[in-house]
């Protein structure tokens, strides 16, 4: 009775450790969850320095980048994606960003630049919605080159001469003068 009670133990045990090493891993999700709630710019503030001369992300919207704006003339707002701050200097003196808008039924993709304090934008594309795209930016001695999968590259001129350096990253962050008008979700792998 005492070697039934053993091998049943041993069994058990062997019975567990066997589940325990053939469950499939849990799935994780590469994509940090940028939501910019309702009646505001943004929700969060990251403080972190871009290490590189490149920044490289793939980013997914979804139907909540669809919204009416609350006046005519704002529906033509560039909204913020993600880029860097340049030049050792504030976000609206030298910065580098993707815009973005939801324009006559389209997700526009922007280049959206302040040199020397004056605003730069570009139109490079469009996107689709629940569709990861890939973007890098990059600074050159004299350019920002912008890159949207699929695009020809989009090249704005940076302020010479240029204090180089320190490079902040800007987040999502929706306006113009308006803030979001419902929760907007937008997903971002950042790949540098």
């Amino acid at each position: 009775m005492e070697k039934i009670i053993i091998i049943t133990v041993r069994l058990i045990i062997l019975g567990i450790v066997a589940m325990a090493f053939s469950c499939e891993p849990a799935i994780v999700d590469p994509y940090e969850n940028f939501i910019i709630p309702e009646g505001k710019h943004a929700n969060t503030w990251k403080m972190q320095s871009l290490q590189s001369k490149t920044l490289s992300f793939s980013a997914i919207f979804d139907h909540t980048a669809i919204y009416e704006a609350g006046t005519t003339e704002n529906q033509h707002d560039i909204h913020k994606l993600m880029g860097f701050s340049d030049c050792n200097s504030t976000h609206h003196d030298n910065s580098a960003r993707f815009g973005w808008r939801w324009l006559e039924g389209k997700l526009e993709i922007h280049a959206y630049v302040y040199v020397g304090g004056e605003r730069i934008t570009e139109y490079i594309g469009d996107v689709e919605l629940n569709q990861p795209s890939d973007y890098q930016l990059q600074i050159t001695d004299d350019h920002y080159v912008f890159y949207l999968q699929g695009y020809d590259p989009v090249r704005i001129k940076r302020e010479a001469p240029c204090n180089k350096g320190l490079y902040y990253m800007l987040y999502p962050y929706f306006g113009g003068d308006e803030v979001a008008p419902h929760d907007i979700l937008i997903q971002i792998l950042t790949k540098y």
